[in-house]
């Protein structure tokens, strides 16, 4: 067996794994056959009987070769259970995981579970296997990899999160595990699993958007830009329209059940010639626009486009001020004055 450095505990300076012997030894166990050679080759030259010779030889044949098929079934019913125990020990390590690999202390990869070998496969091929070349491998950042070697380099219990592209070339996000093993010393567990959004996020910033949106929010809203003579608008992150107030409404030609619908995005109020703008999605946006009305005629507008954050930075929507250029003119205002 190959000595490994964990031989010597680092901490106490004694062994914390010992190599043990097997017995016979391989000097012994030439030492026996050795010795039936001669004790044959002895008594073939002390006896003359044919017979008892013949039946001499044979068990001393006999007998050698009962002990090599012996000792040849116990090294493979050993060598079977040591194969088992390890497919045994691979799965659990990786439970949970989507891959798993041990390295020694110097970063030197000593152990690759299957699905390692599957997400990394050219690497798996490589003579050479290390923790860093692994890291320029799948094309981690300088960043992330500091921080992993210096998480190593501490000896206790960590985890980091980077990205790291597989052997399909993907990007994937990965948590990874850095767990030390006591004994033997020197080595430490390796454990990759897919990065995944904490769902209490997701709850809170739907909490979030659903505070923003909701009715009384909204009202009021509507409330304060009617006074002030100007148009309104929300949508969801896909650029759908949730809301128009009623100044808006009124300008567009819709009603409040085709709002309510959900079918209205920013894209069907948009004037074809405008599409390039920007403003059919939901992103930041400042300019004149041509929106449609519902019968076909066109409303010259002002937009004032803002993308709207929850308290976790997820964009949970956007919202638009809109002034009707038109309205604002001295024709339109002296026109519709009553005078």
């Amino acid at each position: 067996m190959v000595a490994r450095i964990t031989d010597i505990d680092f901490s106490s300076g004694f062994k914390d794994f010992a190599i043990r012997k097997r017995y016979p030894t391989i000097s012994q166990i030439f030492v026996m056959f050795l010795s039936t050679v001669l004790i044959g080759a002895s008594v073939s030259f002390a006896i003359t009987d044919r017979l008892a010779l013949i039946s001499i030889l044979f068990i001393l044949g006999g007998s050698a070769a009962w002990y090599m098929a012996a000792l040849t079934q116990r090294n493979r019913d050993q060598l079977l259970a040591t194969e088992f125990q390890n497919a045994l020990f691979s799965s659990a390590l990786g439970v949970n995981h989507k891959f798993c690999f041990i390295i020694k202390r110097d970063g030197s990869i000593i152990y690759e579970d299957s699905s390692f070998q599957e997400m990394f496969p050219e690497f798996a091929k490589q003579s050479k296997r290390s923790l860093d070349v692994l890291m320029d491998y799948g094309k981690v950042s300088r960043e992330d990899k500091d921080k992993i070697f210096a998480a190593i380099e501490r000896g206790t219990f960590d985890k980091a999160i980077f990205n790291i592209r597989g052997g399909d070339g993907q990007l994937q996000r990965i948590v990874m595990t850095m767990e030390p093993i006591l004994r033997p010393s020197g080595f430490v567990l390796m454990r990759g699993r897919e990065f995944i959004q904490s769902r209490n996020s997701d709850n809170a910033s739907h909490d979030s958007a659903s505070t923003l949106f909701n009715k009384s929010t909204m009202h009021l809203f509507s409330s304060v830009m009617d006074v002030m003579n100007m148009g309104i608008y929300m949508t969801n992150p896909a650029g759908q329209v949730i809301y128009l107030n009623p100044l808006l409404t009124k300008w567009l030609e819709y009603n409040h059940d085709e709002i309510a619908s959900g079918e209205l995005s920013l894209s069907d109020l948009l004037y074809a010639s405008a599409a390039q703008t920007g403003f059919t999605q939901p992103e930041n946006y400042e300019g004149e626009l041509s929106l449609k009305k519902k019968t076909g005629g066109l409303v010259k507008c002002y937009v004032n486009q803002k993308i709207i954050f929850d308290d976790h930075n997820k964009m949970v929507g956007c919202t638009g001020l809109v002034h009707h250029l038109a309205e604002h003119t001295p024709d339109y205002q002296k026109n519709n004055s009553g005078f």
